[in-house]
């Protein structure tokens, strides 16, 4: 059921901008070879940006954000697997955390896993969007995302600039 609806939800969003079909097929084969994303969890090493870490956006942001890798470059954080030509993983926030506007030219695709994430791209406005959702950030577009009362989930996919750290923007 969960690959089936996320593979309609993937050729959707194909449609809207036929230039990422590529990286939403290899997506698709990625989360297919991802039996269980629980079964992965003990294994998964947690990461956080380093222009974040350097200046948070708020007191409590690295205490609610982190992401694991789960295949990227050899030359980032820690993976189960390598893959010079994308970076993908799952991205968490805790309850109401905020992760404010930024952009990185990397193109990133996300398939949320909880419900109650808002997200903003580029002029707004939020959007909620249920378990099950896709969102495509273009390369150099501004985006945040908030959790809602509860944890946010999501597996993410970067294609492209890869080295390229996120940078938050003015909101």
């Amino acid at each position: 059921m969960f690959l089936a609806e996320l593979e309609a939800a993937l050729r959707d969003a194909a449609t809207v901008d036929p230039s990422t079909a590529a990286s939403l097929g290899e997506f698709v084969r990625l989360v297919r070879s991802i039996t269980s994303l629980r079964s992965l969890a003990a294994s998964l090493s947690w990461a956080q940006n380093p222009n974040y870490r350097r200046n948070p956006p708020d007191a409590t942001f690295l205490d609610n954000y982190g992401y694991a890798v789960i295949a990227g470059p050899a030359d980032g954080p820690p993976a189960l697997a390598t893959d010079p030509r994308l970076a993908l993983g799952v991205l968490l926030l805790g309850p109401r955390a905020h992760y404010p506007l930024h952009a990185h030219p990397a193109v990133e695709i996300y398939y949320t896993l909880t419900p109650e994430g808002e997200w903003w791209r580029g002029d707004g406005p939020w959007r909620r969007e249920p378990a099950g959702a896709v969102i495509h950030h273009a390369p150099n577009v501004r985006h945040a995302t908030r959790a809602g009362a509860s944890p946010l989930l999501a597996i993410y996919l970067w294609r492209g600039d890869l080295a390229t750290h996120a940078k938050l923007t003015q909101s």
